[in-house]
């Protein structure tokens, strides 16, 4: 979901792509887990985007909360309220 953040710094804060990667680099990364999406990643978002009708990008995000058990999401998207996924905002 790193991509995310990424996306939404530019995008809504106009922070450069280079600002963005060096903060996760040096203040993210050292305190989080990266995993590797695969197949059951997928076709748990297949679910997310069918049912709720969620972006493909926020799909993969839902899965991957369901598929590795995690009690919630950091993002400022509401469309995770309605879905039932915990959502954090800094």
């Amino acid at each position: 979901m790193l991509d995310e953040a990424v996306y939404v710094s530019k995008r809504k804060y106009d922070v450069p792509f280079s600002g963005t990667i060096e903060f996760i680099d040096r203040a993210v990364l050292p305190h989080v887990e990266v995993v590797a999406l695969g197949l059951e990643t997928y076709l748990e978002a297949k679910k997310y985007m069918i049912k709720y009708d969620l972006s493909p990008s926020d799909s993969i995000h839902a899965a991957t909360v369901e598929v590795f058990g995690l009690q919630a999401i950091a993002s400022e998207d509401r469309d995770f309220d309605r879905v039932g996924i915990k959502r954090l905002w800094l």
